[in-house]
């Protein structure tokens, strides 16, 4: 099944790049200019990273990239499966 969904997330795109190992589990994948491409098992999904952005609030200026997900032939389950362990080594702490 084919899948693919954009988000935005509150990282720059060093942050983004420097984090990614940790996020991919191990999958064997391919860096590029915009993003990686991943093998999962089964199927695959390429990331797409867009250019860094930042959203003003008041005097606060915060980064963000625009994230793409494609899945090829991953079901729900292992999409599900894989964004959530991605999800994981994302998430910020806080209180």
């Amino acid at each position: 099944m084919n899948s693919a969904f954009s988000r935005e997330m509150g990282f720059t795109r060093e942050e983004f790049f420097r984090l990614l190992p940790n996020a991919l589990n191990g999958r064997p994948h391919q860096l590029d200019a915009s993003g990686v491409s991943v093998e999962a098992v089964p199927g695959s999904v390429r990331i797409d990273v867009g250019e860094q952005q930042y959203r003003h609030i008041a005097s606060i200026s915060m980064p963000y990239v625009k994230v793409d997900f494609a899945f090829s032939d991953a079901s729900d389950a292992d999409r599900i499966e894989f964004m959530r362990y991605f999800d994981l080594r994302y998430q910020r702490g806080g209180g």
